[in-house]
């Protein structure tokens, strides 16, 4: 893959995105995480539903940036999709730059995504508290 090139899991997920959307935040369910900033053309927003035994019945991903960051989202949420809320730290951005073959310049994308990831996680288990 050339520099700057998308690999074909990018070019996939940016054009058919699974899980883009919203849930509503004011349900106590949902937990949601944002990192990155617009002006470094990086942000992305996480929402994470859970059900009554912690388990993760529904994420959804908005995102705005390059092909790299919309797919990093999305495979977040799928990668997390009906896995344990305590599961969520095992999930890595070595995991998700194999995943998505991101080449080195696009792997800012990777730590977003995570970072929106384990925000949301963090305010669903404060809610639990």
């Amino acid at each position: 893959m050339a520099d700057g090139a998308y690999s074909p899991e990018v070019l996939a997920r940016f054009r058919e995105p699974p899980n883009l959307g919203s849930l509503p935040r004011d349900d106590p369910s949902v937990g949601t995480g944002e990192a990155g900033e617009e002006s470094t053309g990086r942000l992305v927003r996480v929402q994470l539903r859970v059900d009554a035994e912690g388990v993760i019945a529904e994420a959804r991903f908005k995102a705005f940036g390059c092909p790299a960051t919309i797919a990093s989202a999305s495979w977040i949420t799928e990668r997390v999709s009906g896995a344990p809320l305590a599961d969520l730290p095992s999930v890595t951005r070595s995991e998700l730059i194999e995943a998505l073959q991101l080449a080195a310049e696009r792997r800012e994308a990777a730590d977003v995504a995570v970072a929106a990831l384990q925000a949301a996680a963090h305010e669903l288990r404060a809610r639990a508290r």
